[in-house]
C-alpha cells in the first residue's frame, strides 16, 4: 500500500438531498459561459466558486466543455422525488477513477463502487478494506463514501462495519466501465444513459398508504400547525408526536444520525411557573448585551436551515402553566401567515410576521471587548471574542440580518391533561389550534403493536404535511370546479349550527376563522382525493371541524347548556340531530369512522351534564 491519499469523494459538504437540491436550485438552467454560470450559481449558492462546483461536477450536474462553456444536466425544476431518484442512479453507477478524482495506480480500472462491494459481500473483510482492496491505495475519509451508499442504495451497514445488500439489483451494474476516465465529457454522458424517470419510485398509491395511517393527524397538520392532543395520562400523546418525526425525517445522514430521537422533533416540557414568553422565545440582557437563546428558537432556525422537512415541536403537558401568557406571542403570529410567492424560485410558500423581530435585535452584540493588559505600564490592548459558539452564533447572525419567522414546515403539538393539577383553555387558544383526543383503547392492542419510534425507509415528503394554503380564497383558486359548492355549502353548514336550535345566544357561535378553515381542510383532503365529490369532501370536513375546533369551545353547566326536565342538553341533542343526517350508508358501530367519533363523543358529554350538571369536551 502506498500512502494514504485524499477521499474518493470530493472534499466538501456530504452530499445529502438537502444538499443536491441546493445544487440544482443555485445552478442555471441553461448553457452560459463559465464565469457567467459560476456568478450566477455564487450569488444563490455562497462557496460554489471555491468548493462547491467541484462537488457538482462529481455528482454530474453539469460539465464545462473545451471553449469554456458550461452545460448543466437539467435545465427545468425537478420534484424532490425526481432529485431523489437521480441521487440514487448516481450513488449505484458513480465509478472511480473518473476526471474529478486524485490520481490512482495505473492498474486501477473505472470502477463502479457500488458493483464491486456487491460481488464481493460474502467475504468476510470490512467495507473500509474493500474500499482500500478495490483502488489498489489506502483511501482517506471512506466515510463519505459509505454515507452516500447507505442512503441512496439498498446497501445496509451491519455491526462490526460489515455490510450487505438488500436485493439482487447489484448484479445488473457492470464492475467496469468502458469510458475515458480523463474526459469531463463522457463522465457527464456517462450519466445521462440511465432512466431518470421515476417509474420505480415509491408509488402515488404507496404514499397515499402511509400517509393513510396517520391520515386524521396529517389532514389536521395540513390544515393549520396547531394541534392540541388531549386526554388522560400515559395514553400516548408525546409519543405520537415522535411517531410523526421518525415517519417524516429525510433519510439524509444528518436529521436521521441520532437512533434514539429523530433531528426534525423538540420536546419541551412546560413547567408550571412560566408566565410569560422567554422560556421559549429567550430575552435580552442588557447586563450582557446579549440575548439568551432557548431550544425552541434553536429549533425553529433548524427548520428554517431544512424547508424540505417537517419539524416538530412537542410541547408537553402544555396547560402546566396559564398558555395566554407564554405563548401569546406565537398565537398571534400564527394569524399572519400568508402564501406568497418566492421571487428567486417562483415558488408559493406561506410566511408569517416576525416572532422575534429583527429590530429587538439591533443592541445584540455578536463579539466583546476583553482587556488584556500586554506588560506592566502598557496601554491596554483590546481582543474581540465571540460572545456566541457555534450554531448559536448563526442563530444570532440570522436573527440579526432577517428576523424570526414561522417556517412553514414547524408544526407545534401540544399534548393537554385536564384535572386540578391544570389550567383550563380560554377561547383564543382553543379557536387557534385543532384539538384530537387521545384516551387510549384496547390495552391488549399494545402487544400487537409494531415499533412506530423507527425511521421510515421512504420518509413521507414535507408536501404531504406542510399546508399548502393559509386563506379560503386560495382553495377556491386551486380548484375552481369545486369552488361554487364550497360557496354554497360551507356557509349554510356553519349557519345552521350557529342558528336556532344550537348555538344561537350562547358564547359557542363560530365565525369567519372556522369557515376558514373549514376550507382550508377541504383543500388539505382534495389535494390527495381526486375522486371524490366536492360535497362528499365538504361533508367530511365538516364533521372533523365540529369535532376538532368546535365542540372543544362548548362547555358549561345546565343552563348554559339549555337543559331539559329529564336533564338533557338542547344543544347537544340538536347537534346530534345534525350530526345523524351525516351517517356513511357502510356504518359500523365502533368502526372509529369521523362520524362514530363524535357521535361518541356527544354521547359521553350528554351522559356527563345529566349526572354531574356540568360538562365539556375534555374527559
Amino acid at each position: 500500500m502506498v500512502d494514504k491519499k485524499p477521499s474518493i469523494i470530493c472534499r466538501g459538504k456530504n452530499l445529502h438531498l438537502s444538499t443536491v437540491k441546493q445544487f440544482l436550485y443555485a445552478l442555471p438552467k441553461a448553457d452560459m459561459p463559465k464565469d457567467e454560470f459560476y456568478n450566477y450559481a455564487e450569488e444563490r449558492m455562497n462557496g460554489f466558486k471555491t468548493t462547491h462546483s467541484q462537488i457538482a461536477r462529481q455528482m454530474g450536474l453539469y460539465y464545462c466543455d473545451d471553449d469554456n462553456i458550461c452545460h448543466p444536466r437539467f435545465k427545468k425544476a425537478l420534484s424532490n422525488i425526481e432529485i431523489l431518484r437521480y441521487t440514487q442512479i448516481w450513488a449505484e453507477h458513480y465509478f472511480v477513477p473518473n476526471p474529478y478524482t486524485p490520481s490512482f495506480p495505473e492498474e486501477c480500472e473505472p470502477t463502479i463502487i457500488y458493483s464491486y462491494l456487491y460481488i464481493h459481500r460474502m467475504e468476510s473483510r470490512s467495507l473500509d478494506e474493500e474500499l482500500d482492496d478495490m483502488f489498489h491505495i489506502s483511501l482517506n475519509e471512506h466515510d463519505k463514501a459509505k454515507s452516500y451508499l447507505l442512503q441512496f442504495t439498498d446497501m445496509i451497514e451491519l455491526p462490526g462495519n460489515k455490510y450487505t445488500f438488500a436485493n439482487e439489483d447489484g448484479a445488473n451494474i457492470p464492475l467496469h466501465v468502458e469510458i475515458d476516465k480523463d474526459s469531463e465529457e463522457a463522465f457527464f454522458h456517462y450519466f445521462s444513459s440511465f432512466d431518470h424517470s421515476t417509474a420505480n419510485m415509491l408509488t402515488s398509491e404507496d404514499l397515499q398508504k402511509k400517509r393513510a395511517e396517520n391520515s386524521r393527524f396529517l389532514d389536521v397538520l395540513h390544515t393549520k400547525p396547531f394541534l392540541l392532543l388531549a386526554g388522560i395520562s400515559g395514553t400516548g400523546k408525546s409519543r405520537k408526536v415522535q411517531e410523526l418525526a421518525y415517519a417524516t425525517c429525510p433519510r439524509d445522514g444528518e436529521l436521521d444520525s441520532d437512533p434514539t430521537s429523530p433531528g426534525n422533533y423538540c420536546l419541551i416540557e412546560v413547567k408550571p411557573n412560566w408566565h410569560d414568553s422567554t422560556e421559549l422565545l429567550g430575552y435580552y440582557s442588557n447586563l450582557s448585551g446579549k440575548y439568551i437563546l432557548t431550544d425552541f428558537v434553536r429549533f425553529v432556525f433548524k427548520a428554517i436551515l431544512h424547508p424540505d422537512a417537517p419539524f416538530f415541536v412537542c410541547l408537553d403537558e402544555m396547560n402546566l402553566a396559564p398558555v395566554e401568557q407564554y405563548f401569546a406571542e406565537y398565537l398571534s403570529v400564527l394569524e399572519t401567515r400568508k402564501r406568497i410567492q418566492n421571487e428567486q424560485t417562483g415558488e408559493y410558500e406561506i410566511v408569517s410576521a416576525e416572532l422575534i423581530t429583527q429590530k429587538s435585535f439591533q443592541n445584540v452584540k455578536l463579539k466583546s471587548d476583553i482587556a488584556t493588559p500586554l506588560e506592566i505600564g502598557d496601554d491596554v490592548a483590546h481582543d474581540h471574542q465571540y460572545l456566541y459558539t457555534g450554531e448559536d452564533l448563526e442563530v444570532v447572525k440570522y436573527i440579526k440580518e432577517n428576523g424570526l419567522r414561522l417556517p412553514q414546515n414547524l408544526f407545534v403539538i401540544g399534548t393537554v391533561n385536564m384535572d386540578d393539577t391544570t389550567h383550563q383553555f380560554s377561547r383564543k387558544v382553543i379557536d387557534r389550534a385543532f384539538t384530537i383526543e387521545m384516551n387510549g383503547g384496547d390495552l391488549s392492542s399494545m402487544f400487537d403493536a409494531k415499533d412506530t419510534l423507527s425511521y421510515a425507509e421512504t420518509p413521507l415528503e414535507a408536501k404531504y404535511v406542510v399546508p399548502s394554503y393559509a386563506k379560503a380564497q386560495e382553495v377556491l383558486d386551486a380548484f375552481p370546479n369545486d369552488a361554487e359548492t364550497i360557496k354554497e355549502k360551507v356557509p349554510k353548514l356553519l349557519d345552521f349550527v350557529n342558528g336556532d336550535g344550537i348555538f344561537k345566544d350562547t358564547p359557542f357561535r363560530v365565525s369567519y376563522r372556522v369557515e376558514n378553515e373549514m376550507v382550508l381542510y377541504f383543500g388539505a383532503l382534495r389535494q390527495f382525493d381526486k375522486e371524490s365529490s366536492a360535497e362528499a369532501l365538504i361533508n367530511k370536513a365538516f364533521l372533523a371541524i365540529l369535532l376538532e375546533k368546535i365542540l372543544p369551545r362548548v362547555e358549561g353547566d345546565e343552563k348554559a347548556m339549555h337543559c331539559g326536565t329529564d336533564g338533557s342538553s338542547a344543544i347537544l341533542t340538536s347537534l346530534q340531530n345534525l350530526v345523524d343526517g351525516f351517517r356513511p350508508e357502510d356504518y359500523k358501530q365502533g368502526d372509529d369512522s369521523l362520524y362514530d367519533i363524535i357521535n361518541r363523543k356527544l354521547h359521553e358529554m350528554n351522559e356527563r351534564v345529566k349526572t354531574s350538571y356540568f360538562t365539556s369536551f375534555f374527559s
